[in-house]
């Protein structure tokens, strides 16, 4: 009998939970999508790695993201296509002296004025990067 594939170690009240590689799953397979768009423009090009940028707050869970990745990749045409992730922190902006800084730890205090007077300026993204293509 084959082995069994691991599902990433997603729990809620303590059970495993899978309805999260759901979305994550969906991410990856617009990703594909993407890419197949991308190297459909070069006649006889292969895709050979892609890169996401993802922010700490942008919901979505970095290896769950890269298990689905595997999973829909394995024995198609675009395989070994290889999933390069780049992480982004969470930053905000301080309303009053417009500085921009990274939150660590929850500390939404602007490290330049020390006022709390600060709002969400990036973290939150989910951008494709790039595509390396390999010519014919």
């Amino acid at each position: 009998m084959p082995p069994r594939a691991k599902f990433p170690p997603l729990r809620r009240r303590g059970r495993p939970c899978y309805s999260r590689l759901v979305h994550e799953m969906s991410v990856a397979a617009a990703v594909l999508d993407a890419v197949r768009t991308e190297t459909g423009r070069y006649p006889g090009a292969r895709a050979t790695r892609v890169g996401l940028r993802i922010g700490a707050v942008s919901g979505l869970e970095p290896e769950s993201l890269r298990f689905c990745f595997e999973a829909l990749v394995a024995g198609t045409d675009l395989e070994p296509l290889a999933l390069d992730l780049e992480l982004v922190p969470r930053r905000n902006r301080c309303r009053q002296c417009d500085t921009t800084f990274e939150v660590v730890d929850y500390n939404f205090v602007c490290g330049a004025c020390g006022s709390l007077r600060t709002e969400p300026a990036g973290g939150d993204e989910m951008q494709l990067a790039y595509v390396e293509v390999e010519e014919p």
